[in-house]
């Protein structure tokens, strides 16, 4: 679709900031590893005889993903996806069975539904607020329907099929590949669950434009007015993923997803950057010229256990539109390091790299 000029934007104000801010400059909060819960605590004291300290980067959790849109404003989620065409591949975790773990049996019937599944690792690090992708996007979407004027969610899915090593007492579950022959189905998951007009997509994006890459970078993305109450999906991974994807529609044609494909190349418009140590200058001048830009605050728990901040401190000042963190609450890892978005007391601010002079944070209000 092609957005309308709108009013008078030279002066921004709570009446015309709808119709003149658009999506990209917005900085949101997001979570990382959105569903996850922690280990079994059997679990990790079984395995620390075989690896000490093994959960030490893992043991952190999140609310239920209603709970982090609600309670904590967060408005960008990140869910790994395993692929399960038969069902049943991931309802026996080996860890789980080790120690007999509660959670895996009483999800064992949910997880014997062929469909992909949503988890951190299998076997050892299986437990998850939502075991489906299609139960993560309902509690997504059955949220927003519920608060239409909310900013817009970005949700990435990172797509997972490595084989792990065998350690221990633990035989890890061989996935299933994700390759061109089966990524549509992650597409095709996402609309049995949204509806067409709820889903900011690259078609929508691009318009009448060459590609999508070139519509963001002269024209621009949806304006707050056009984006409010509605979610966008992103691909997380890069390399071998990214091609299969695009082998399907190499400008993304009839595609539920953005990807993190190079700058410059006619699909990019959104960018997925973690390393903001390295990447702060080149984060923020990708935010000038008009991509998204997601990176992290925390990594993996440093700054939970040691109070760190400049990690975080560096990802909000460099513009890019989402944050994501782990701890949206205070650690409880010996630290109070929290991550809460400065300068607002709503779920989003002004962008400090690309929202226009004069914008202010209380027209963000939901």
């Amino acid at each position: 679709m092609l957005y309308a000029a709108g009013p008078e934007c030279s002066a921004l104000t709570a009446d015309n900031a709808d119709q003149c801010l658009r999506l990209n400059q917005v900085q949101v909060l997001g979570s990382h590893n959105s569903y996850k819960l922690l280990p079994s605590p059997d679990l990790i004291r079984y395995l620390n005889d075989y690896r000490d300290g093994w959960a030490k980067d893992i043991s952190y959790q999140h609310r239920p993903l209603a709970e982090q849109l609600q309670r904590l404003d967060i408005r960008q989620f990140e869910l790994d996806v395993f692929a399960d065409p038969e069902g049943g591949l991931f309802a026996h975790p080996a860890g789980g069975e080790l120690v007999a773990d509660p959670d895996m049996a009483s999800n064992r019937r949910v997880l014997q539904v062929p469909g992909l599944k949503v988890l951190h690792s299998q076997d050892i690090d299986y437990r998850t607020t939502c075991l489906t992708l299609i139960s993560c996007l309902t509690q997504i979407r059955d949220w927003s329907k519920q608060n239409p004027s909310h900013l817009p969610i970005m949700i990435m899915l990172e797509l997972k099929d490595s084989p792990r090593q065998d350690w221990g007492p633990v035989q890890y579950t061989t996935p299933v590949t994700i390759d061109a022959s089966n990524i549509l189905s992650v597409d095709g998951e996402i609309w049995q669950v949204f509806e067409r007009s709820h889903v900011i997509t690259p078609d929508d994006v691009r318009g009448d434009y060459q590609s999508l890459n070139a519509a963001i970078l002269q024209q621009g993305w949806p304006t707050l007015a056009q984006s409010r109450g509605k979610v966008l999906f992103a691909l997380d991974n890069t390399g071998r993923h990214l091609d299969d994807y695009l082998s399907h529609a190499p400008g993304l044609t009839d595609r539920a997803l953005f990807v993190s494909a190079e700058p410059g190349h006619p699909a990019s418009a959104f960018l997925k950057m973690n390393n903001v140590f390295d990447d702060a200058k080149a984060i923020r001048s990708y935010v000038e010229q008009g991509y998204l830009v997601r990176t992290r605050s925390d990594v993996p728990s440093h700054e939970a256990r040691t109070g760190d901040t400049t990690r975080r401190d560096l990802a909000f000042a460099s513009g890019a539109q989402y944050i994501s963190t782990d701890y949206a609450e205070p650690s409880d890892l010996g630290s109070d390091y929290q991550v809460v978005l400065p300068d607002t007391q709503g779920a989003g601010r002004c962008n400090p790299v690309s929202a226009p002079a004069g914008c202010d944070s209380d027209f963000l209000q939901e």
